[in-house]
């Protein structure tokens, strides 16, 4: 009984450690575009009932009752961790290629190092919300990292006059970023009144168990292999904002407020730990005395 208190407490503190890693993770990518912060949830370990005395209405002490009142944590442990996918705001930004979802989903990416003629692999692809999105030195639609933005028949995007021509002449290129509109259910079009023309679609997936995807850091997610999160074509429902980014969905003042409360709560459980640590030793002290 005399360690428990110094169990306690030093599950306390492993359990805040893991609780200020999440809070600094959330904080480090506040200004990435479309990241979705991380919570963390903690269950109890150790339960003990709490009674109360009743005063006897007899004087014989064989009459005492007691009453239970409840239960009292004596320890707790993180318990998992799992990802807030709520809406984060939408930044203007003024340009043609930066694109925002308003609502679920997610735009489906290939690596850049997997070409067109391979049999489809789910590890071949992530997703994201991150939609600042640049055109290669061919016209084709990429991320920042060069990664390939797919159309709803999943094949890659590419902006110009006639997609399947694989001619890279100067007939065949728009003029400017500025006849490029991106609809609301990813249709990209061809503006320019001389040469008006509708391309390929942009494809926005979503999942039914989001819980069954995995974050694979700056705003990236992925269906890890075996697991079936239930994905599906969402371009009916969530709505593109061509000229938008969405930002980070974390809070950075409550992060720094939950930092700075972690940091605290620490603070006592080490000195609790001393505390109980010094009794411990002195028990043990007091009994080679008495050996």
């Amino acid at each position: 009984m005399i360690t428990r208190g110094l169990e306690s407490a030093t599950k306390g503190m492993m359990s805040l450690l893991k609780q200020e890693d999440v809070n600094a993770n959330n904080l480090a990518n506040v200004n990435t575009v479309g990241f979705k912060k991380t919570n963390i949830t903690f269950k109890n370990l150790m339960d003990a009932q709490v009674e109360v005395k009743q005063i006897p209405i007899t004087n014989n002490p064989k009459d005492t009752q007691f009453m239970k009142v409840g239960y009292l944590s004596l320890g707790n442990a993180a318990d998992r961790t799992y990802i807030d996918f709520s809406q984060g705001g939408l930044i203007t930004t003024g340009n043609k290629l930066d694109v925002g979802i308003q609502g679920d989903g997610f735009f489906k990416i290939r690596h850049q190092e997997v070409p067109d003629n391979v049999q489809y692999n789910e590890a071949d692809y992530y997703y994201t919300r991150a939609g600042n999105f640049q055109l290669t030195d061919d016209y084709y639609l990429v991320t920042k990292e060069g990664d390939w933005v797919m159309d709803t028949r999943n094949r890659r995007i590419r902006i110009v006059l006639n997609p399947e021509d694989e001619e890279n002449n100067p007939n065949n290129r728009i003029d400017s970023l500025k006849d490029i509109d991106i609809g609301e259910r990813g249709v990209i079009q061809i503006t320019n009144p001389d040469n008006p023309r509708t391309l390929q679609q942009i494809q926005i997936v979503d999942f039914t168990d989001k819980t069954k995807i995995s974050a694979q850091g700056e705003g990236k997610f992925v269906q890890p292999e075996g697991v079936d999160a239930g994905m599906y074509q969402n371009n009916n429902r969530a709505a593109l904002q061509q000229g938008f980014l969405e930002s980070s969905n974390t809070n950075t003042i409550y992060e720094m407020i939950n930092t700075i409360t972690v940091t605290r709560s620490y603070e006592a459980m080490a000195k609790i730990v001393k505390t109980q640590g010094d009794t411990v030793s002195k028990a043990i002290d007091l009994g080679v005395i008495r050996g």
